[in-house]
């Protein structure tokens, strides 16, 4: 029973982690909050090719959202407080962004 009890448990952490944060969502308004204190990576694709990185504390807007080997990723665009859409930036990974 321990080990069904663990794996059951180790699922639930690993879908909680592969599921975007609160409020991800089509049109969310997000601040970029990349907790390793580097750039966030702006790719062409979800987990692609990198073309261009963005700082912490920008306001971006979310276009869409795609998993990729479970793991959440979002298709931004440029914008500010209010949710303007601006120019579209490229696709980041979703746990690092705080949305409202």
């Amino acid at each position: 029973m321990k080990i069904k009890a663990a794996a059951l448990a180790s699922a639930i952490v690993l879908a909680a982690l592969a599921a975007p944060a609160a409020g991800q969502s089509r049109g969310s308004v997000c601040l970029v909050a990349d907790p390793t204190g580097t750039l966030l990576n702006v790719r062409a694709t979800p987990n692609g090719r990198v073309v261009g990185e963005i700082v912490n504390g920008v306001w971006v807007r979310v276009g869409d959202m795609a998993a990729v080997n479970g793991k959440p990723w979002a298709l931004i665009h440029d914008s500010d407080m209010a949710g303007t859409l601006g120019d579209r930036l490229g696709w980041v990974f979703a746990a690092y962004l705080k949305c409202r």
